[in-house]
């Protein structure tokens, strides 16, 4: 294995010179000083403040909405509700099953019912806490056993279960006469906020030209728009979308958040809007990591060879898909994490709840199934008296063998280097496992 200094060396003779070296952030010294500019820095001549009244109960009929009190509140200059859309009245990145204002029903206690505009902050505030909802309460789904039972209410038309994949290799009866030893458990992660130290924020204004401009924090612009411009009943080329500096994404804002409803604001007023989340909106409003239920059973021979994977994976993806079945696809793809297995069934189930809304999170997915899977490989290396690294580096894929789903590793697959190193270091520190 080269050492560092040599890797950087052949690297720097390259084009690929950052290889291996400190290479500063361009825009590192901007933000050490405080000079970028985030959309919560913008002002606007005749900007209007924006606020969003949330529902915040998990399921229920909406009877009526009372903005009355609201519309009297000294500096409001807007108070909208679905029937101030002037377009379609759904979004989504995979699947248009959000509502821009909750119409019908309430689907979650984050479902946004009314807006408020106003000439200051404070007065849009007061003027959200003004409106009045008459809400029927209807049963909550807030739990994946609640997802799955055939008498629960279905959140979105076709019930709860949004969709079901599959992985399979080689024979799993086979591979449970082959083991010598099993190990079977059960394991929950729950919900986790991303925490971006910036909350979601949009300032939308008509430029000179009639084209409605979004400044955003946003990670995906061009999608943005392609869910904007159909709400708004304006072309695509009516609609622009800037990506401001970001403080902060981690797969949250690849969701629309604040753009839709600052661009009706705008359109509605006719004036700039700037609309940006309290800490407390974030925390309700946005995607999370997805909460999963996951059942594994893992066999391996007395020598420490896995002999198969057999799982079960629920994914509670909230009232909204987002990118849920996309995340829960994945952690069944990865189920068997870095290793070699000659027999697997896997299948992931992407469930509705009323729960917040859970999408894309660094790991998207992995990350759940790597507790699963390497809570089952120290299992198995307690059974049978292996060291985890040791068991790990039995089974770890290598070049030349394939994945769970037939993707063959090629010389990319550094697991096996990964480990030893991990090894070695504990070798050199005289650094030993404990057991119980």
């Amino acid at each position: 294995m080269a050492q560092p200094e040599q890797v950087t060396s052949a690297a720097q003779s390259g084009p690929y010179d950052w290889i291996g070296s400190s290479v500063p952030k361009v825009d590192a010294l901007d933000k050490a000083l405080g000079i970028t500019q985030y959309v919560g820095d913008m002002q606007m001549p005749g900007m209007l403040h924006a606020r969003i009244r949330w529902s915040g109960v998990p399921h229920a009929v909406i009877r009526g909405i009372d903005t009355s009190d609201a519309e009297k509140v000294p500096g409001v200059r807007a108070v909208l509700t679905a029937g101030d859309i002037p377009g379609v009245n759904r979004y989504g990145l995979a699947v248009q099953d959000q509502r821009v204002l909750a119409d019908d029903k309430v689907r979650s206690a984050a479902d946004p019912v009314a807006l408020v505009a106003a000439e200051t902050e404070q007065a849009a505030e007061e003027a959200i806490n003004k409106i009045k909802l008459d809400l029927e309460p209807l049963r909550p789904v807030l739990s994946i056993e609640d997802a799955l039972d055939p008498t629960a209410p279905a959140i979105h038309e076709g019930g709860n279960l949004f969709a079901r994949t599959t992985v399979r290799k080689g024979d799993l009866d086979q591979g449970v006469r082959d083991s010598d030893v099993i190990v079977e458990t059960t394991y929950r992660t729950h919900l986790m906020d991303h925490m971006a130290m910036e909350t979601e924020s949009s300032l939308a204004y008509m430029d000179p030209t009639g084209v409605l401009t979004i400044i955003t924090s946003t990670q995906y612009p061009y999608r943005d728009r392609r869910q904007i411009a159909p709400a708004l009943n304006l072309s695509m080329n009516k609609v622009r979308v800037v990506q401001a500096p970001i403080g902060g994404g981690f797969g949250r804002k690849d969701d629309i958040t604040s753009e839709i409803h600052a661009g009706l604001l705008a359109l509605k007023t006719h004036r700039p809007v700037r609309l940006i989340y309290t800490r407390q909106d974030s925390l309700i409003a946005n995607t999370k990591r997805h909460p999963m239920l996951m059942k594994f059973r893992t066999g391996a021979r007395s020598d420490g060879r896995l002999t198969f994977v057999d799982a079960d994976i629920y994914g509670d993806t909230g009232a909204y898909l987002s990118l849920g079945a996309f995340v829960i696809k994945k952690a069944g793809i990865h189920a068997c994490g870095p290793y070699d297995v000659p027999n697997i069934r896997v299948d992931t189930h992407t469930l509705y709840t009323n729960n917040l809304s859970s999408g894309a999170m660094r790991g998207f997915g992995v990350l759940q199934a790597a507790m699963a899977h390497e809570s089952q490989m120290d299992q198995l290396a307690h059974r049978l008296g292996i060291s985890p690294i040791d068991i790990r580096l039995i089974n770890t894929l290598k070049p030349g063998l394939a994945t769970g789903t037939g993707q063959v590793m090629d010389e990319g697959c550094g697991i096996e280097a990964t480990v030893l190193r991990i090894k070695e270091y504990m070798e050199s520190h005289d650094l030993r496992f404990a057991r119980s």
